[in-house]
Formats: C-alpha cells, sequence, structure tokens
C-alpha cells in the first residue's frame, strides 16, 4: 500500500503544484507581483512561497506571517488572517482536519496521515523531505504553504498579499500576487458522451472533446440518482488522456446499485476545482434486468361508440423508460407494423374498423439506448358498449390444492374471465387472477383453484366476464368459503449495501408473491431496541429497501416480516448488521506486462473499496478452464508468473476475498500474448 501511495503522489506532483512552488526558498524581497493566487472550487487560494517559520521555530527573525487582501480598483490592504508554521504535532493535526473541508482533492484511501508526516517534519522543521507529501493539498494547508479565502465574492478581482512578521510585530518580506478572480474561466472543449459500460457492479463511462490549449488536470464529477434526483459531486477515480489533438475523459463508479438510473457529468477545472467553464454531455446509465423494463400491465379497451381502442401501459421501473413503440396487426402470428412512438403510458387508436379484431405489442426503448424484449400481445374488437352477461351457477368448494371456484359461461361472445376474492362479508373485492381465457374445450364450465395459503375466516369469490369489445360485466353473486388461519412463511435477509446517503437490504422470499401482501422492516442502532421503519407495507414484488439514514459509528441492524393477505405477520426473518455483512468488490485496473529477461507476466491491480483479507489469481488458456495460481496477502498489489504457457494467449483475472469471509465477483480480464522463440 505505501509504494502505492508514492506512486500516487508521484504522479499528482505535477497536477497539484503549479510552477510557483519552486519560488519556496529565493528571497521573496525581490518579487513584486507573482502568479500566486488561483480561483477554486471553495474560494480563492494562495501560495505562501516562504520558508517555514513559527515562534517556536523561527526563520531568523521571522515568527509568523500575514495575510492581506484588497479589491483591483482599492489602494488600501485588508488584514484577512495571521499564521505561523505549525510548531506541534496538535496543531497540525487541527489545521488538518480543517483542510479537508476546504481542499477540492482529497482520497483518503491514499492520504498520507498526520502521524506519518510529523517526525519528517520534526527532525529539522523544513520542507527538504516533504516534496511528495505537499503535492497534497490538504497536506499543504494544513502546513499553511496553501491558504483559502472562502470569502471572495465571485465577481470581484483580488490581489493578496503574504508578509513575514518579526517578533516585535514588524515586517520584513512581502510579496503581492497578480490578480485572481472567481470568474476566471478554464478554457476547454466540452466533453462529448462517448460510451459507457457495465461490467459486473462497475460503471464505465467515457467523453471526448477537441483538445484546445492546455489539457485539463482536474475534473469536477457530479452524479444524480435519478431523472428528478439533484446532482452532487462524487469523488471517484478518473483518467485524462491526450490521443492525438483529442482529450478522453474516462470515470469509474462501483459504488452503484441496481435500484436506480444514475446520471453523470463532468467539468474540467483547475488543479483547486475553480474555472468551471463547461459542463459536459450528460450519461445515463443503469445496471437493470431488461424484464423490470417490459410493461408490467397492458390492457386494451375498445369504445364501440366513438370507434377507437384505448391502450394502457405501466411498468416496475418507469423512470428508466425513454420511448414505447406501439405495433399493430390484424393476425395474430405476423404482419405487425409501427403505428405509434410515445413517451406516455396511453394510446387512443382512432384508425380502426368495426368488427375487425386488432392485435397490439409493445417494445421499450430505454433512457441507456437499449430495446426490450416484446410485451405479450393483446387484442380489441370495437363491437358493441353494452356489457358482457354475468357468469351464472357460481360456487366454492375446498380441495387439498386450496378453494375451487366453478361457474357457467352462457353468452356468446365472451373474451375471458377475472376471479375476485375478498377476505371479509361484503368487504372489497379484489381481482386475483390475469384474464382466464374462454377455451372451447370448456364447454361453458370453467374452474379456477386459488391456492393461496395465508387465508384466514370467511373468504368470498365472485366473478366478471369480459366480451370481445372489452367491456366487462357486474360482479356474479358472492360466494363464500371458511378458511383455518394460517400464517405465511417468513422471509429470509441475504444481503446489506452501504451507499453515501444510507442503506440497501435484499432479501428473498420462498412464498409465492401472491399469498404475502407485503413485507415490514425493522431497524435497531447500536444497542437500541428494534422499531418498524415502513409507514406502508413494501410491495410483495419488491425484494430489496432503501434505508435514508445518516451513517455514522454505530452499528445498524435489521429484520424483517412478511404479512399475509388477512394482516397476519409472520415470524421475524433472520438478523443482518452493517459491521459484519459488507460488500466485496473485485480488483480495479488490472494490467498485464511481459518481460522477455524474466521470462515472466506482471500483473498490476489497484486495490478495491472494501476490506481486503487476499486476494486470489486465476489463469485460462482458450478451451480450457481457468486455474488459480496464487493466493496473495491483503498488501500485494502486483504478482509475477512465472509457469505461463509460453505456446498461447494467457488470460488473467482476480477476485477480492474480504475480511468478512466473502469472495468477490471476478475482476475485469487482461490478458498477454507470449511466443517465446
Amino acid at each position: 500500500m505505501k509504494s502505492l501511495k508514492m506512486n500516487i503522489m508521484m504522479r499528482s506532483l505535477k497536477k497539484i503544484l503549479p510552477a510557483v512552488v519552486s519560488l519556496f526558498w529565493l528571497n521573496a524581497n525581490a518579487l513584486k507581483e507573482v502568479p500566486a493566487a488561483f480561483n477554486g472550487y471553495k474560494g480563492n487560494y494562495i501560495y505562501n512561497i516562504f520558508k517555514p517559520a513559527s515562534v517556536a521555530h523561527p526563520d531568523g527573525e521571522v515568527v509568523g506571517f500575514r495575510l492581506d487582501r484588497k479589491t483591483v480598483q482599492e489602494t488600501t490592504w485588508q488584514t484577512l488572517y495571521k499564521f505561523s508554521t505549525p510548531a506541534t504535532f496538535n496543531e497540525l493535526q487541527s489545521n488538518y482536519q480543517k483542510a479537508i473541508n476546504n481542499a477540492f482533492e482529497h482520497n483518503p484511501i491514499t492520504a498520507y496521515n498526520i502521524a506519518e508526516v510529523w517526525p519528517i517534519f520534526k527532525m529539522k522543521f523544513n520542507f527538504d523531505s516533504l516534496s511528495v507529501q505537499l503535492t497534497q493539498q490538504p497536506m499543504a494547508m494544513a502546513f499553511n504553504l496553501l491558504l483559502v479565502d472562502t470569502t471572495a465574492k465571485r465577481e470581484v478581482s483580488y490581489q493578496y498579499r503574504v508578509i513575514q512578521l518579526k517578533a516585535d510585530g514588524t515586517e520584513m518580506g512581502k510579496y503581492t500576487s497578480l490578480p485572481v478572480s472567481a470568474n476566471d474561466k478554464f478554457i476547454v472543449n466540452k466533453p462529448k458522451k462517448s460510451g459507457r459500460k457495465i461490467t459486473g457492479e462497475v460503471f464505465r463511462m467515457e467523453w471526448k472533446a477537441k483538445l484546445s490549449g492546455e489539457l485539463p488536470e482536474v475534473l469536477l464529477v457530479k452524479r444524480s440518482e435519478g431523472i428528478n434526483i439533484p446532482f452532487k459531486r462524487l469523488l471517484n477515480s478518473y483518467s485524462i488522456e491526450q490521443k492525438g489533438d483529442s482529450v478522453i475523459y474516462t470515470l469509474e463508479d462501483q459504488n452503484v446499485s441496481k435500484e436506480a438510473l444514475y446520471q453523470y457529468t463532468i467539468t474540467p477545472v483547475n488543479r483547486f476545482g475553480g474555472g468551471a467553464n463547461v459542463v459536459s454531455d450528460t450519461i445515463q446509465i443503469a445496471a437493470v434486468d431488461s424484464q423490470f423494463l417490459i410493461p408490467k400491465i397492458f390492457t386494451a379497451s375498445a369504445d364501440s361508440i366513438k370507434n377507437a381502442v384505448t391502450l394502457n401501459w405501466s411498468f416496475i421501473k418507469p423512470d428508466f423508460i425513454s420511448v414505447v413503440n406501439i405495433f399493430r396487426s390484424t393476425a395474430y402470428e405476423d404482419g405487425y407494423k409501427l403505428i405509434k412512438s410515445t413517451t406516455g403510458y396511453n394510446y387512443i387508436d382512432r384508425d380502426i374498423i368495426a368488427g375487425q379484431k386488432y392485435y397490439y405489442y409493445l417494445v421499450v426503448n430505454d433512457r441507456i439506448g437499449q430495446t426490450t424484449e416484446r410485451s405479450v400481445k393483446i387484442y380489441a374488437l370495437s363491437q358493441k358498449s353494452t356489457k358482457s352477461e354475468l357468469p351464472s351457477q357460481v360456487t366454492v368448494s375446498k380441495s387439498k390444492e386450496g378453494n375451487v371456484i366453478s361457474w357457467r359461461d352462457n353468452a356468446v361472445d365472451s373474451r375471458g374471465f377475472y376471479v375476485y376474492r375478498t377476505n371479509e362479508v361484503a368487504g372489497a373485492l379484489k381481482p386475483i387472477t390475469e384474464m382466464i381465457y374462454v377455451d372451447a374445450k370448456a364447454k361453458q364450465n370453467y374452474t379456477y383453484t386459488d391456492t393461496a395459503t395465508n387465508l384466514s375466516g370467511k373468504i368470498g369469490y365472485a366473478v366478471v366476464a369480459e366480451n370481445l369489445s372489452n367491456v366487462r360485466s357486474n360482479f356474479s353473486t358472492i360466494v363464500y368459503v371458511e378458511n383455518q388461519n394460517t400464517i405465511t412463511s417468513q422471509p429470509t435477509l441475504i444481503d446489506i449495501n452501504k451507499v453515501n446517503d444510507g442503506i440497501f437490504i435484499f432479501w428473498k422470499d420462498e412464498t409465492a408473491s401472491s399469498v404475502a401482501a407485503g413485507y415490514n422492516i425493522y431497524r435497531k442502532v447500536g444497542t437500541g431496541a428494534y422499531a418498524k421503519i415502513n409507514r406502508t407495507l413494501v410491495l410483495p414484488l419488491k425484494n430489496s429497501y432503501k434505508d435514508v439514514i445518516q451513517l455514522n459509528d454505530m452499528a445498524v441492524e435489521y429484520k424483517i416480516t412478511s404479512v399475509n393477505l388477512s394482516g397476519v405477520e409472520s415470524s421475524f426473518s433472520n438478523e443482518l448488521g452493517t459491521n459484519q455483512f459488507e460488500m466485496v468488490y473485485p480488483p480495479a485496473n488490472l494490467k498485464s506486462f511481459y518481460s522477455a529477461d524474466l521470462k515472466s507476466v506482471m500483473l498490476q491491480w489497484q486495490a478495491p473499496q472494501s476490506s481486503v483479507a487476499s486476494y486470489e489469481v486465476y489463469r485460462y488458456v482458450r478451451g480450457k478452464d481457468a486455474v488459480k495460481i496464487a493466493t496473495l496477502n491483503h498488501s500485494a498489489l502486483s504478482f509475477n508468473d512465472t509457469s505461463f504457457d509460453a505456446t498461447q494467449n494467457n488470460y488473467y483475472y482476480l477476485k477480492t476475498v474480504g475480511a468478512n469471509g466473502k469472495v468477490s465477483l471476478p475482476s475485469k480480464e487482461t490478458y498477454k500474448v507470449v511466443r517465446d522463440k
């Protein structure tokens, strides 16, 4: 980890420190105006180019400094604050905590901490051995090398002055910055969306722009977790690469969920997050099963008076839908043509002929450019507007499989039937079946078995008929049967995942979705008691729930129950807590290199953003299964393979074994073409 940290810091050296740092040990008395101030994300940033000085460790007669400010139109300077180089560990630590909130770039994974830096500085109280550490904005701020003015107004242009102070309060050396304004723009062309890819649980997005002048060094990345959700800043890994006369921006995000549609934008800024001028194209991306995008409900209703067919539909994941394409034919099997593309949830087809049966299906385009499979086919017939004839001779009886409802159809134009159920006498009737289509083999006699196992008390059933014009009848006679009290089986919690603004919990329920009316979610924080956190039942089609909660160091635990249609709650599920059930992610950015001298294939990768106990290295060649060739310590970030097959292409991938014992999905693969002569 230490070698990785050093590599990352060295690569960041040119990005973080401007050329003015080379003035650290020059005689500041000779300077007049220097490029020492820059606009940034939270204010104006000013470099203190003097040597370290404090009362405890002066620089000759100098014991501290003062930061002054004035507008370019003013002649009088205003003192912002006095400061000195930290002289104690506690002072440096306090400065560092304040700096983190003002720094534009801060990565706690690769950042040096105060305990590592203070012993080096304490040896001589100078900056000779801290060049790498001081490339970090928070660390430079902690040492008062990088000063910040958070009170600067955006529309005003300022100049700043840093002055050396002696013990008696008199001034010594000083220098003045060139004018700086929050409105100074970082000139760059707008990044256009170029591509997006989902690998496992990692989103990878790419933008491209024509290079104009300076190559951008830093990005302001923002993400939204929905269509109408505000964008928030995202601290994540990205790369900026020049290819010819273009610049390629690549962003990877591992902290994602299948429950959300994500939107991303990037803005090239200066090294302090200032100069935001152009915002990129928005890239929308989601890892959602295409089955969730097929319409959940799709109905057709014919109006014989207006000679029209009204189509209605709805979706499980409506936020993911971009365009709905409607296809129609007069034959069930083939001949379908696109008649309308819409973003709505209904369509009235007025181009029909009375007496002709029309068939319809939908094809959906989602917001990330995918096209779903077609929906189910439905049909409508504009024939008449009178209601269908009531089903007759409705009865209910018990069997080993459940309650058996029987009825007779005497109408000649019936299309099908729906069975309704109520849990109390004279209670509200709710449908429990999809359309039961007319079957010639039934010979007017129909049955349906209600296999729900959680019914209790007196249960009533009624049947509704629908004719070929999609007009339904009234309810048939309601028939009742007495059921024993049974409780639905309990669900099982299977995983927990922390996100920035809460916690996702996941479960499975072996009970059929028609049995459960919904779920209740219970939460315990720390040593407190469990409490129900959902106001209404979580829908039975769900298998996950997002708990929006402010995360802290206290443990959070969950358990859930299933509630049947009679309102009876199951026993509690198993319990899962955030301390012992964390998601484990695969290593990132796996690369391979071949060394002819060492006759080995070197693998290199970056650590995942989850706890690591060890890494497993796998290798295979085409036509053969992958074989685990090594298990490495959690601190390893590279591996040399000397046992590869030199006659074939060798493919590699890694898995992470977490501290909780879980094993991640495979990382992205890499391969090396090796042909020893």
